[in-house]
């Protein structure tokens, strides 16, 4: 009887070691509105959360001001709604010290706006995207606070990317209640090296060495999206978003070099982009399997302490490269 007894605690433990985590989406689009292929998606999965862009900020004219709101064509009757709000960094810097407490207001007074057109739930969390850095961190957790404040009854929850994790003493530890790791964007895409600039699962491990000291509550972010980086004869480069491998198998458009990397061999549009002849291409995306090591490797560091993975972003356009299983939580 008492090895039965063990045989089931250990099962438990087993099964409470890989209990799987619960997922949600971003949704970064201008225009919210889901379509029947997305739904499905969210539907498979048992989503209970998007997480939804409502608008930037940014300086202009040397004010904090909103830019990019979100158009809201149907109401979400399925998902709780998390408002998320994108500040520059460049706001920060350039906000007087005395603004910041009108910025928190602005931006509590814009939600409470724009809430009632994509949801009838009761608003539960507003979460705030900022890349700071050690100059700015005195303002923007200054603004944290004064957003927990003014909205007392919320969750307030805010992205902390890789580089935050790792220089933790530089940038500081926001005062919120959460925080959602940006499990992403391990190196820059203009450098155009041969390592994937979105995950790099390798150059993403040794940014999360001491994350399990870390004294935030966190949730995890992977990347579903994909981009082709475009250099001109004279360096030059920009993103085109969207683009994969596949995108570019028309031989009489393209050479390939090696992989990821292609020659324009005549000019055209490319997804409403013209690009000339002799320009370079590279591209990046993230493959099921990759997606899994990151959820491996972050497990072996956080254990049991992470309990949503949110994939970025919710589009048809990424969503077609994954099957509803591969994107499942182990």
């Amino acid at each position: 009887m008492r090895k039965i007894w063990v045989l089931i605690f250990v099962c438990l433990l087993l099964n409470s070691c890989q209990q799987k985590k619960n997922i949600a989406f971003y949704f970064w689009e201008s225009n919210f509105q889901i379509s029947d292929f997305e739904q499905h998606y969210l539907d498979s999965l048992a989503v209970q959360q998007l997480y939804v862009r409502f608008f930037d900020v940014d300086i202009k004219n040397g004010k904090a001001v909103p830019v990019g709101t979100i158009q809201i064509h149907e109401k979400n009757k399925y998902q709780q709604i998390i408002p998320v709000v994108f500040i520059t960094n460049e706001t920060f810097k350039v906000l007087p010290q005395k603004e910041v407490t009108q910025l928190a207001s602005n931006i509590q007074r814009k939600i409470s706006f724009l809430y009632p057109n994509i949801s009838d739930k009761t608003l539960q969390e507003i979460q705030i995207d900022c890349d700071w850095t050690e100059s700015t961190k005195e303002k923007y957790f200054h603004f944290l606070n004064e957003l927990k404040q003014q909205n007392k009854t919320l969750q307030i929850s805010a992205t902390i990317r890789l580089h935050q994790i790792r220089d933790r003493i530089q940038t500081g530890i926001p005062p919120i209640d959460k925080g959602v790791l940006m499990y992403y964007a391990t190196s820059n895409p203009l450098d155009f090296k041969d390592k994937n600039s979105i995950l790099d699962n390798a150059v993403a491990q040794n940014y999360i060495k001491n994350i399990d000291s870390y004294p935030l509550k966190l949730d995890v972010a992977l990347p579903i999206y994909s981009w082709a980086i475009v250099e001109n004869q004279v360096g030059e480069k920009r993103l085109i978003n969207n683009i994969r491998n596949e995108d570019l198998i028309d031989t009489s458009l393209y050479q390939k070099l090696k992989p990821n990397f292609y020659v324009v061999k005549k000019a055209h549009y490319l997804k409403g982009n013209y690009i000339y002849e002799d320009f370079t291409i590279k591209t990046e995306s993230i493959s099921a399997q990759d997606l899994k090591i990151a959820q491996e490797n972050i497990a072996k560091k956080l254990k049991n302490k992470w309990e949503k993975i949110l994939y970025f972003q919710l589009d048809s356009s990424n969503l077609v490269h994954y099957s509803v299983q591969q994107l499942k939580t182990n």
